[in-house]
């Protein structure tokens, strides 16, 4: 079947009617149809049947009447909801308790860099961080659990940025990149989530994607493409001019997507999909290397194949998925440094699903029992390729020619070589000119994780209603490691003293030369470390029902031998429902996300260290000297209990007796307990954690889903949902590697650490907003029009005002504090209240399918995002002045 057909709803209920029909003639007893064979023949008139015919788009709510907080997203609304690029991701923009923007960013313009990253959009989930939810695909979690960030700082974005040598760059929260081209269904559980569901604080996305057929063959070929003559960027400066005259990016994104179905038979079937996308970019280097074209590029790589066999011994399912992709960038300020950032994912597992028959005991009302077990392989890794000369990096002087005390004696002209490719002024007279150039590698470094686990599950029927039970079982091996990297700095030249004509280098030294030698080198050692849990997981869980109340109780085990710590997380809901289309629901929540090590592979790194060395009068260079002693990073906490979520929730589900939409209102309450925050004693290479954090959050939603089958003139379906969401958040920390010592915030003559700082609003939480998505069909549906808004109500808050100050005692001090206060002495970012404007976008999207045959169909599509080029409350630097605004996508999807 087809769920975005306009026949669907009743081909699906049909079906459900047929196959209720079935089961009812499978139970009627021997007696029964021998006085039906017995008895005269004569017609039964039976009572008018309803059928209601829901849409299958957008589902408010799962399959028990307990699941309050899941939204099911179908073909349609997903193709409606995805961005151009087809980030999967991308469709839960918008969703109540999702939150993805940071209206209150003051550094919001892009570059190259920016505009060809394809990972995934990052998303909090009911205040959770953004490495707290559960990513599932086809029932098996995806999830980084070594750890998506890092405490060392920096970012490949901006052209003056100075990479840090310990830091993993492109890190990300999830393992395989899934793209929406694939998708058959997405479901977001954001409160009230079933037992069935562990390891995580904020939400648990669930995707599904297409499954092999066995009835006929079909594929489909898709291609996409934006650009920056696609896409309009607004200057943001705060005053709105651009001082560097710095030009908008150039970029070019593309996408292609194949699949084809094939049956072996009538009851086996296999399925390959490969998606490709890509992007590329360039830029101007530095004068000093003659202004040189870097162009950059990323390219992200999907490939699936998957076999589904009906048997009599049930249905087994084999399928791989494997995200490839990488991003290079390349150092502006340096002569040949890049650095390609690759991230390698595949998840893998043998499924069976059968139905018990035989387990069937009428006193306790058990029937209907199936099982489902998968035994899974992950593995997945992020690795930053240095260059050709990856683990090597310099510095050195070009020079035309210096003039000291005497010309005739101390005059020499740099190595033509080096002239080539690092250019500086034209002399002045015999004052000559300098200039230091930058080359070399950035090393190479990897952080991956090796998963493999047995799951099984088993439902059915019992006593009045429902049960579910299973267990998860997984090993997980992850390891960060790094090879040694020297980068040699503070060049002496034939100008330092002792003077001399020229140097006398030892063999093989890279780093000196007759005119000049690096006088420093910093050296950051190899090393692999590594970690590993063995995690169980088991829940056990009934769903019952007594004329007007239903109640879902279950309760999930865990635990994991890396903090040994045995967790009990308790799941609660009651429902009253007055009438048919009316409910009532409340419940109490625990969640747990144990399986994370984040800090296990990055304790011990090493810290690195300086070597020294200088020359004689003779000019040898002498042997290094070590500086200090090795030292490394410690990251400690060991003995921590596990963080976890208490959530207090209640909702209204009704369906209206006017136009049988649905209706769904909810209040939520998470209070985030033993969370882990970074304790006082910590400095910037120890950080001791501990259990002291702590998080709340609170929103409150409404939200409409209806569709109409209109069927006059040239429209044939309308779909519409939309939702009002106030949300209300504040945490000790932002991420664990928060609050670092030597960055303090200052807000209303008063110091705070960023933990301190718990902002209200601002950062991807914005108290009140409101979205609305209508979808309708043309010409028997050949025509789809969608468009989606977004609304985000004007609220008070703070952000940085691009300033700085260092805290003192002096009554002159712009920052003054008392003697003995926190934060003396330290580097305050400057914030001030701001009052945010509302701000109001709007997406359209439209396909026309323009072929359709017996062969199969051609349609063409466009994206609109951002159609009236709003940029809301974001500002720019004037290093990186343009914002994105509107961009247009334009694509073609063959199918047969």
């Amino acid at each position: 079947m087809y769920p975005n057909r306009r026949t669907s709803p009743r081909v699906a209920n049909a079906a459900a009617c047929l196959l209720s029909i079935a089961i009812g003639i499978a139970f009627i007893s021997p007696a029964s149809a021998q006085q039906e064979k017995a008895a005269p023949e004569k017609p039964t008139v039976l009572e008018q049947i309803v059928v209601k015919l829901r849409p299958l788009w957008l589902s408010l709510g799962g399959k028990a009447t307990s699941d309050t907080g899941t939204t099911s997203l179908e073909s349609v609304v997903i193709m409606n909801k995805a961005s151009g690029i087809g980030d999967a991701n991308s469709i839960l923009r918008n969703l109540p308790n999702v939150q993805y923007q940071n209206d209150s960013d003051n550094s919001a313009g892009v570059d190259g860099q920016d505009m060809i990253n394809l990972r995934p959009l990052e998303v909090s989930i009911s205040g959770g961080k953004v490495y707290e939810n559960n990513f599932i695909l086809n029932g098996i979690g995806i999830n980084n659990v070594t750890g998506s960030q890092d405490p060392f700082g920096g970012s490949l974005g901006s052209y003056e940025n100075t990479p840090n040598i310990n830091e993993v760059f492109g890190l990300h929260s999830q393992t395989v990149f899934v793209p929406a081209d694939f998708l058959d269904k997405a479901t977001v559980l954001d409160s009230n989530v079933s037992a069935r569901y562990g390891q995580f604080q904020g939400g648990v996305v669930d995707y599904t994607l297409t499954k092999p057929q066995a009835e006929k063959v079909t594929g489909s070929l898709s291609y996409g493409f934006e650009s920056d003559d696609t896409t309009s960027f607004v200057l943001g400066t705060k005053d709105g001019l651009n001082p560097q005259n710095n030009p908008p990016p150039e970029f070019f994104r593309y996408k292609t997507s194949a699949q084809v179905n094939v049956p072996l038979t009538d009851t086996w079937a296999i399925l390959g999909q490969y998606s490709r996308s890509g992007g590329d970019t360039n830029k101007v280097k530095d004068y000093r290397y003659y202004s040189q074209i870097a162009d950059e590029f990323s390219l992200n790589n999907f490939y699936r194949l998957a076999s589904k066999h009906d048997t009599d011994l049930g249905l087994f399912t084999l399928e791989g998925s494997y995200t490839d992709y990488e991003q290079e960038w390349d150092g502006y300020f340096y002569r040949d440094t890049q650095i390609m950032a690759r991230n390698k994912g595949f998840t893998g597992q043998l499924r069976w699903e059968k139905d018990l028959d035989t387990a069937v005991y009428e006193p306790l009302g058990l029937a209907n029992v199936k099982i489902d077990s998968r035994a899974y392989f992950n593995k997945s890794r992020t690795e930053n390729d240095g260059g050709e000369n990856e683990t090597i990096y310099r510095t050195v002087w070009a020079r035309t020619g210096v003039s000291v005390t005497d010309p005739t004696k101390w005059f020499y002209s740099t190595d033509p070589s080096l002239l080539s490719w690092c250019r500086i002024p034209l002399p002045s007279g015999l004052t000559g000119t300098a200039q230091l150039c930058r080359e070399g590698g950035y090393g190479n470094k990897r952080q991956g994780q090796e998963e493999a686990g047995f799951k099984s599950d088993v439902e059915g029927d019992i006593l009045a209603g429902t049960f579910a039970a299973g267990f998860d079982y997984r090993r997980i091996d992850a390891y960060r490691e790094a090879e040694e990297y020297t980068s040699y700095s503070a060049n002496n030249t034939l100008l330092n003293t002792p003077l001399v004509s020229s140097f006398i280098c030892a063999p093989g030294d890279v780093a000196c030369s007759r005119e000049q030698y690096a006088k420093t080198k910093i050296v950051t050692s190899a090393y692999h470390n590594q970690a590993s849990i063995n995690a169980l997981d088991m829940y056990a869980e009934v769903d019952q029902t007594w004329n007007w109340l239903n109640i879902r109780a279950g309760l999930r085990l865990s635990y994991e031998d890396f903090f040994g710590n045995l967790n009990l997380a308790p799941r609660l809901t009651a429902t009253v429902s007055p009438t048919e289309d009316l409910d009532f629901v409340a419940g109490f929540n625990r969640y747990y996300n144990a399986n994370s090590i984040y800090y296990a592979i990055r304790d011990g790194q090493p810290i690195s260290r300086a070597y020294n060395r200088s020359h004689n009068s003779a000019g040898v260079v002498s042997n290094w000297a070590g500086a200090g002693t090795q030292r490394y990073y410690t990251f400690s906490g060991l003995d921590l209990d596990t963080p976890y979520t208490d959530e207090f929730t209640a909702a209204v589900k009704w369906t209206d007796p006017w136009l049988d939409g649905d209706l769904r209102v909810r209040y939520l309450l998470r209070q985030g307990k033993d969370q882990y925050l970074k304790s006082a004693a910590s400095t910037s290479t120890v950080m001791a954690l501990t259990n002291d954090g702590d998080s709340q959050y609170q929103s409150a939603s409404i939200e409409y889903g209806k569709t109409w089958a209109v069927n006059e003139g040239h429209m044939d379906t309308v779909r519409l949902s939309g939702s009002l969401t106030w949300s209300k958040q504040r945490t000790t920390s932002n991420g664990y590697f928060d609050d670092p010592t030597d960055t303090r915030i200052w807000y209303n003559d008063a110091s705070y650490s960023l933990g301190e700082f718990a902002m209200a609003t601002g950062n991807m939480d914005i108290p009140v907003r409101t979205s609305v998505d209508l979808v309708t069909t043309f010409l028997d549906e050949r025509l789809t029009v969608g468009l989606s808004g977004n609304l985000n109500f004007s609220y008070d808050g703070a952000r940085a005002t691009d300033t700085t100050c260092t805290p003192s005692t002096s009554a002159a001090a712009k920052c003054r504090l008392p003697a003995g206060s926190e934060g003396l002495g330290m580097l305050h970012d400057i914030y001030e209240d701001f009052h945010f404007r509302p701000v109001a976008t709007f997406d359209l999207n439209t396909t026309y399918k323009a072929v359709e045959s017996e062969y199969g169909s051609l349609e063409f599509e466009m994206k609109v995002q951002n159609m009236f080029n709003e940029t809301g409350n974001k500002i720019s630097t004037a290093t990186q002045p343009w914002i994105p605004g509107r961009s247009i996508w334009l694509g073609a999807k063959a199918t047969f």
